[in-house]
C-alpha cells in the first residue's frame, strides 16, 4: 500500500510535467500480480511520462 500511495502522491505533484495526476492503475496491478519489485523501474512504468 505504501508504494501505491507514494506513486499517487508523485503523480499528483508532477501533473504540470506529465499532464496526468494519477498513476496507471492497470499497469500497477499487473506488475504487482507478477511480483515485480517496487523499485524505480516500477515507478517509471506506472507514472506518467514527461511531456516533450
Amino acid at each position: 500500500m505504501m508504494v501505491h500511495e507514494r506513486d499517487g502522491f508523485n503523480a499528483s505533484s508532477t501533473r504540470k510535467l506529465t499532464g496526468r495526476d494519477v498513476i496507471d492503475f492497470v499497469k500497477y496491478r499487473q506488475l504487482t500480480a507478477r511480483g515485480a519489485l517496487t523499485d524505480d523501474d516500477f515507478a517509471a512504468a506506472v507514472l506518467g511520462k514527461p511531456r516533450a
